[in-house]
């Protein structure tokens, strides 16, 4: 037995050194076949073994054969956070607290130093708090986490006596300013939720749903009520069957906590990609013909995260009813049905509510309101949701939609009035773009065309009819209900779509709207961010797929709302690409014969002739703007903004540069007679990703405009300043890895347009791409002058925009010999 070291002749080493053994070999040989809460009961309780013979040895140390009984010994070990709850996995914290009480008689800071020592030793990840019994409750006090911690107290071992001494300080703290620490508790786990949002590769500890939402239904129950588990408030605030459900999916969280632990051998509470497949196969998951095994357990991931949220965001609201609302805030001013209120554009419904009826949707289409309580989604979950074709069609019609949807999926329902959700519910999209699921991306789509933010898109939303506002809506969230199958998402979304509003009695005409909608509605995304959206033929090519400006005002709306529901990558510079891609594109809507890039740059320099900063420059160089051969900066900018660039390069001498390091950052230089090492600039920031680049050129000035995807750290700057004036030395260089680009990756249009040749590339992602071909480029002497990156799905999709003048088409073969 293990606790016979204890009276064996080893010194303190060998005994720490004999312990560690048995760590390693205990934790090299866990079975976790039965991996959830009993496998962390279970090593819970090894742990309390190895603390326990510790403290038992230190014990025998310092007492020998005189060792006094353990409950006259006035210390008592107890276990705090997910040691206490009994929810230890292999990498959680140990933590622990050592209470003890002054008694004359004995030393027990040394007992307590020694021990504390020895338990660092053993190489268990130990975090320790050691208080008087009598200070507890002052300690408590100080902090929010100190008095969770405590209240969660174990006993592990010591003193029975002292563990009833610390049991009755328990209960003062529990009963110490309740209001005050439930009202935190909650607020801290609506902090979490911002902080650790559900995605697909969620946090299931502190993240939505996780682990820390069951802990604070605990946390607040057990001061409330003096519970000691969520499952005594059975039949009190929720049923049996919900209550296990609930722990079905607790439980699944805590197997995959268990395997995610053995996987990575480290801390992790986040669910990467990296690691989702070895977990679903140690699950027992297999691939199908559709979907493989990864994706089948995110999904199940998904869905038990929901289910939690869901079963502790209703309880805890019940528990926080008497101290977040003020009964006098909600009175029969403010009823707009029986049980249902309205407050500030928020619906609150009655708890006891069970008169949910068609009536009930009626209500939501006679009232409009902007968010909702969690009682609504209690009152979606315990009630049939009974709804007519009549009152689904003209629900779409709400001003503030999103709302219900939102509730009515929270609760489980949607799938009920729109069947075809069904298939993607829950469902990953490991594409290297969406952050979401399917069917949070899809309801995001729906929010965001609620809540536009962006006036100019915001003004063509509410131009629209309400037949088309209600039709995009449509749209919003079937657009993707296609994915997760073999045909293409777009095809199958638009059947799906069709066959819905075939069901609500809408007729021919609006349903070809809609599935025209769904059918093209990736195509203005791509094309703004992966072609030249000044370029004649794409913008035709384009202008025929919409044919009116009715339709292109709606894809425009569409895919804002769908691009901003991605995730954190919708910026003001593709909003600004879909902003000029739509102009672009109206234009040539209204008159074919003004896309030629001739006349686009013709009526750029009557403009000029008229600003009268422009003509304020001399007479030389405003002809000398005007003879530019550098056509895109005529066509990517307005007449103010030529007149700035023109401006910055009349007024250089030599070389100048500024540094915007907004968000994102951007780099201006001008140079007049001087070699700038574009391609060692470039190099020497490849970490950072890249936007766009512009280069003009007027007489012997070149400009040039460097455009980042994110910024950089205020500290930072001095390093772009050193490498700009670096970069003017010809003779500096840079190693760095040259990216494997292949001949055939690349694509050129020597017709692209009449001034221009286009040069594509697609290939994977890789640093340094945009550097390297730069500086073949500039081997070859040929004039970029812009340069378009787009990165989707961890492809790259770059395309350069060349001035024929300098004959490139001669030296393709040489050129692209270069790549392999």
């Amino acid at each position: 037995m293990l606790e016979e070291i204890i009276y064996s002749n080893k010194n303190e080493f060998e005994i720490i050194k004999e312990l560690r053994n048995e760590i390693k070999k205990y934790r090299d040989n866990i079975d976790l076949e039965a991996s959830g809460r009993q496998f962390f009961i279970k090593y819970t309780k090894k742990m309390d073994e190895f603390i326990t013979i510790v403290f038992k040895f230190v014990l025998q140390k310092k007492f020998g054969f005189y060792r006094p009984n353990i409950n006259s010994l006035p210390i008592v070990l107890t276990a705090l956070g997910s040691f206490g709850r009994g929810q230890l996995s292999l990498y959680s914290d140990i933590d622990i607290m050592i209470v003890y009480k002054e008694i004359k008689g004995y030393n027990l800071t040394p007992i307590i130093e020694t021990f504390v020592t020895m338990l660092w030793d053993l190489g268990l990840e130990i975090g320790h708090r050691v208080h008087k019994v009598d200070e507890l409750l002052e300690v408590s006090k100080t902090d929010i986490m100190i008095k969770t911690a405590i209240l969660e107290s174990r006993y592990i071992f010591g003193s029975k006596y002292l563990w009833v001494e610390l049991e009755n300080e328990l209960k003062k703290i529990r009963l110490d300013n309740q209001k005050e620490f439930v009202l935190a508790r909650y607020k801290k786990m609506q902090e979490y939720h911002k902080k650790y949002h559900l995605s697909m590769e969620p946090n299931i500890k502190q993240g939505f749903g996780g682990m820390r939402d069951a802990n604070t239904l605990y946390w607040i129950a057990n001061v409330i009520y003096g519970i000691k588990n969520s499952a005594e408030l059975i039949d009190v605030l929720f049923s049996e069957n919900e209550y296990k459900e609930y722990r079905n999916a607790l439980e699944f969280i805590f197997r995959v906590r268990a395997h995610l632990h053995m996987i990575t051998k480290l801390h992790k509470d986040v669910v990467l990609i990296d690691y989702q497949r070895d977990i679903a196969i140690e699950l027992g998951y297999k691939d199908s013909p559709r979907l493989k095994a990864e994706r089948i357990f995110v999904r199940d991931l998904l869905k038990s995260l929901w289910t939690i949220n869901r079963f502790t965001s209703i309880n805890i609201k019940k528990i926080l009813k008497p101290f977040l609302f003020n009964p006098k805030t909600i009175t029969k001013v403010n009823r707009i049905y029986k049980g249902y209120y309205v407050c500030d554009d928020k619906i609150y419904i009655n708890w006891h509510n069970n008169d949910f009826m068609r009536d009930s949707f009626k209500v939501f289409l006679d009232n409009d309101f902007k968010t909702y309580d969690v009682s609504l989604v209690n009152l979606f979950y315990h009630q049939k949701v009974d709804i007519t074709n009549k009152q689904l069609k003209e629900i779409f019609k709400k001003e503030n939609l999103y709302p219900i949807i939102k509730a009515l999926y929270k609760a489980d329902k949607l799938s009920i009035i729109i069947p075809p959700f069904k298939q993607i519910e829950n469902l990953a999209q490991f594409d290297g773009y969406h952050q979401y699921p399917v069917d949070i991306h899809s309801i995001k789509t729906l929010y965001n065309l609620e809540n536009i933010r962006y006036q100019n898109i915001k003004e063509l939303f509410y131009n629209l009819n309400d037949k088309e506002k209600q039709i995009l809506k449509i749209v919003a969230l079937f657009h993707d209900l296609g994915k997760g199958r073999k045909e293409d998402h777009h095809l199958v979304g638009a059947k799906l779509v069709a066959n819905f509003m075939k069901n609500l009695s809408f007729d021919n005409e609006e349903i070809e709207l809609a599935k025209k909608l769904v059918k093209y509605h990736t195509t203005m995304s791509n094309i703004s961010q992966r072609e030249d959206i000044d370029n004649d033929k794409i913008l035709l090519n384009f202008a025929n797929t919409v044919q009116t400006k009715e339709f292109l005002d709606m894809l425009y709306i569409l895919t804002y709302a769908d691009m901003d529901a991605v995730g954190n990558i919708f910026n003001d510079f593709k909003a600004n690409l879909l902003k000029t891609l739509y102009n672009n594109t109206l234009e040539v809507l209204e008159n074919k014969e003004l896309i030629l890039q001739s006349n686009k740059r013709h009526r750029k320099e009557k403009q000029l002739l008229k600003n009268e900063k422009f003509l304020a420059f001399p007479k030389v160089w405003q002809k000398k703007v005007l003879n530019s051969p550098s056509i895109q900066m005529f066509l990517r900018n307005d007449v103010d903004k030529i007149v700035n660039i023109s401006k910055k390069m009349l007024e250089c001498e030599k070389y100048n540069y500024l540094i915007h390091n907004t968000t994102p950052l951007s780099v201006e230089i001008v140079k007049k007679d001087i070699n700038l090492n574009l391609g060692y600039l470039l190099a020497k920031f490849a970490y950072l990703p890249l936007r766009h680049i512009a280069i003009y050129k007027i007489d012997n000035v070149k400009y040039f405009k460097i455009e980042y995807e994110e910024n950089i750290d205020e500290n930072d700057k001095f390093l772009i300043y050193e490498t700009i004036e670096e970069s003017f030395k010809t003779d500096k260089k840079i190693k760095f890895v040259k990216p494997v680009l292949k001949k055939e990756e690349f694509i050129v249009d020597c017709s692209h347009s009449k001034n221009y040749i286009a040069l594509k590339l697609k290939t994977k992602d890789k640093k340094g791409i945009i550097a390297y071909i730069m500086k073949v480029l500039d081997k070859y002497k040929i004039d970029v002058e812009d340069v378009k990156i787009s990165v989707q799905k961890n492809i790259v999709r770059d395309i350069f925009i060349i001035n024929k003048s300098s004959g490139f088409c001669k030296k393709i073969d040489t050129i692209l010999g270069e790549f392999k």
